[in-house]
C-alpha cells in the first residue's frame, strides 16, 4: 500500500495522493481526481509533474523541486491501479474555492468602488501636502514626509482592517444567513478550509481555525465574501483592538514625522 504524499509547488499549488484519488488545490480551485482514469504520470526531470488521464487530457502541477517531483512520478506510478476508466475528464470534478464572482468584478462592487476612491483621494492628498512642503520648507526636508509614508501606509493598513472588522461584524449581525458548514481540506499553514451552500444554492468556501468536521458559518448574502466562523463581540473586539493597538504608534509616529519640518528651523 502506498502511503498518501503531498507535492508542494513552488506556487504554494498542493498535490496530494490519498485514498484511491489525486486531490490538486490552489488559491482558486480544488480538483479531484480518482486514480482510476489517471493513465500515467511524468516529469522531464525537472520540478513539474504531467498527470495524463486515460482521455489524453494532461494537468500540470508545480513540484517545488526536481526530487520531490520525481518521488511524486514513482509513488503515483505505484498506486495506479492495473484497470483503467477511459472517461477521464468526465470523472474530474473542479470546485471553485472563491466565491462565485470573478475577483476582477469585485471592484465594480460599490463598497469596493467607494474604498478605491478614498484611498486615491487620500494618497492625492499626501503628495500634495509632501510638494506644499517642498515648496514652503525647502527641497532638502520633504525627505521626512516621504519617509512618514511608510509608517503612516502601515498603521493605515491596520486600522483599515481594524473597522473592516467591525464592520463585518455589525453586517452580520444585522442580515447575516447561518447555515452549516462542513470540514472540506487543511493548507500547508494548518488553516482549515469548509464548504457551505448559500441561500442561493452556490457552494462556497472558507477559509478559518479548525472546528471539527461540521461547524456553522454567518455570510452576508449581499456580499459572500464577508463571512464569519465566530460572531462572538469578545473575539470580535479582541481582533479589532489588537489590530487598532498595533495601528496607533505607526500613525502617531508618522504624523509627528511628516509634521516635522515646521518643528525644527
Amino acid at each position: 500500500m502506498v502511503s498518501s504524499q503531498i507535492l508542494i509547488g513552488g506556487d504554494g499549488a498542493e498535490t496530494v495522493i490519498e485514498g484511491g484519488g489525486l486531490r490538486l488545490v490552489d488559491r482558486r480551485t480544488r480538483t479531484e481526481i480518482p486514480l482510476v482514469v489517471v493513465q500515467e504520470a511524468r516529469t522531464d526531470g525537472g520540478r513539474h509533474v504531467e498527470i495524463v488521464l486515460t482521455d489524453s487530457a494532461v494537468h500540470r502541477v508545480d513540484g517545488g523541486n526536481p526530487t520531490a517531483a520525481t518521488a511524486f512520478v514513482t509513488a503515483l506510478t505505484a498506486a495506479l491501479p492495473a484497470r483503467r476508466d477511459p472517461t477521464g475528464s468526465a470523472r474530474v470534478t473542479v470546485t471553485p474555492l472563491a466565491p462565485a464572482e470573478e475577483p476582477e468584478e469585485a471592484e465594480y462592487h460599490p463598497k469596493y468602488r467607494r474604498r478605491q476612491v478614498i484611498t486615491l483621494a487620500l494618497l492625492l492628498v499626501y503628495v500634495g501636502y509632501t510638494i506644499w512642503v517642498g515648496v514652503v520648507r525647502g527641497a532638502e526636508v520633504i525627505i521626512a514626509p516621504i519617509t512618514a509614508a511608510i509608517p503612516l501606509a502601515l498603521g493605515a493598513g491596520l486600522l483599515f482592517l481594524a473597522v473592516n472588522v467591525a464592520l463585518v461584524y455589525f453586517a452580520l449581525k444585522r442580515r447575516g444567513i447561518t447555515v452549516p458548514a462542513s470540514f472540506d481540506f487543511r493548507t500547508k499553514d494548518g488553516a482549515a478550509w469548509y464548504k457551505f451552500t448559500d441561500a442561493d444554492g452556490v457552494e462556497r468556501s472558507g477559509r478559518g481555525k479548525n472546528r471539527g468536521p461540521v461547524t456553522r458559518v454567518a455570510y452576508d448574502p449581499e456580499d459572500p465574501r464577508d463571512y464569519s466562523f465566530d460572531l462572538s463581540g469578545k473575539s470580535t473586539l479582541l481582533r479589532a483592538g489588537l489590530l487598532t493597538l498595533g495601528a496607533l504608534p505607526l500613525l502617531g509616529g508618522g504624523a509627528a514625522l511628516a509634521v516635522l519640518p515646521f518643528l525644527v528651523d
